[in-house]
């Protein structure tokens, strides 16, 4: 389906309460609209997702893998006057829903497979904007990467989407088109989706963009993310991260079925200030008390440390890590940094990350060393829209 065709407001772009209420505006009764917004998500996120699949399905894109098509994917899930009167849903919805666009609003604008089997995908919005997904397949389990925003003001000087600051915030729909376009595609994958390679079942807002700046949005997608009645993700299989935007923690808690993932990746203010300007408005001190007021009984929080030698690897570091962590339920997962903007910012050798994490987990911590994934195409961590800057930038010099 072309990027033409989806010239509307997008289906995906509401959760079942943000449906229920349009088709209460609509004229429909609070029980009438909560049933339709019930059937129609089931519909077209359940019922259609087996529907959904990549267009070149069974051609090879170049640098694509093969049965995996760089064009993009299909719904057929029927969407007209006739199909809602199926569904047993009034005449009074029917405009309004039929308003709305059923189709993925993004296109695939390129698949590159990694040698680890990760698949970095280029996607583009129906305005042109390009923006990524990474598609990261484990023994047990398939995990892709989202983004929220196109670029990120947040401004990371290890992160290569801080270069390109804020262009625009992604639409609930299309961060819920990104894991549509990702499930059409891993099916399509030989061995993918039940032929052999564990299906897609989790995800990670990870991606480009800072989650908490556009949190509205992400919490809408992630609620229909998670309806048992559309895609179906567990929540405890969803993760959001953040820099650290303090003030929005208790609210991310209230509203997104979620887990919540919080960057430090320095154990003191100094230091988190110079790779990550977020610290001057919200110091460690003012991030740690929010977590501790906000963090809801039985949840732990996922703290993401990336290692950088000679800057916060040290054995001491891990002391100050683990005093200010201490009386959160938590994990820490070490990250081993990836080639980014900053050439000074270097992955640590393999003895001073063993011995960093042997301190850390000596302490009492629970921690976990998180390997790099699509590293060799620019789709590990930090690395998202960094090729695609330097093919803009390369284009422009041609």
């Amino acid at each position: 389906m072309s990027r033409k065709a989806n010239a509307g407001p997008l289906l995906a772009d509401h959760d079942a309460a943000s449906l229920e209420a349009l088709l209460v505006r609509a004229g429909g009764t609070p029980s009438a609209a909560r049933s339709a917004a019930g059937r129609v998500v089931r519909h077209v996120f359940r019922n259609g997702a087996s529907k959904l699949q990549s267009t070149e399905a069974g051609s090879t894109e170049e640098g694509s893998p093969e049965g995996v098509g760089a064009e993009g994917v299909s719904a057929e899930a029927p969407w007209d006057r006739a199909a809602l009167a199926a569904l047993g849903i009034g005449a009074w919805a029917h405009e309004a829903l039929l308003s709305l666009q059923v189709g993925v609003s993004l296109s695939v604008a390129e698949v590159v497979p990694a040698g680890d089997a990760t698949l970095r995908l280029a996607l583009r919005a129906r305005d042109g904007a390009l923006l990524e997904s990474v598609l990261i397949p484990g023994p047990g389990r398939t995990t892709l990467c989202v983004s929220s925003q196109v670029g990120c003001a947040r401004a990371c000087a290890f992160c290569e989407t801080g270069r390109l600051g804020l262009t625009r915030q992604l639409s609930a729909g299309e961060m819920v088109d990104q894991v549509r376009i990702a499930q059409a595609l891993w099916r399509a994958a030989p061995g993918g989706g039940g032929g052999g390679k564990p299906a897609l079942s989790n995800l990670v807002f990870m991606g480009m963009g800072e989650p908490f700046d556009n949190l509205g949005e992400v919490g809408r997608a992630i609620r229909l993310l998670t309806d048992g009645r559309a895609l179906g993700f567990a929540q405890s299989r969803v993760t959001v991260s953040t820099v650290g935007v303090a003030d929005k923690i208790e609210a991310f808690f209230q509203g997104v079925p979620a887990e919540l993932a919080v960057s430090l990746n320095a154990p003191d203010d100094a230091r988190r200030q110079a790779i990550m300007p977020i610290n001057t408005r919200f110091p460690l001190a003012v991030l740690r008390e929010a977590l501790l007021r906000a963090l809801p009984p039985g949840r732990r929080v996922l703290f993401e440390y990336v290692l950088f030698d000679g800057f916060n690897d040290a054995p001491e570091d891990a002391d100050l890590l683990a005093a200010l962590v201490s009386g959160i339920r938590c994990r820490v997962n070490v990250i081993p940094c990836n080639p980014g903007p900053d050439p000074r910012l270097r992955p640590p050798s393999q003895e001073r990350l063993d011995a960093f994490v042997a301190r850390l987990s000596g302490l009492g911590v629970t921690t976990l060393v998180r390997r790099p994934r699509g590293r060799d195409v620019g789709g590990a961590c930090g690395q998202l829209a960094g090729l695609l800057r330097q093919q803009a930038e390369q284009a422009a010099v041609a």
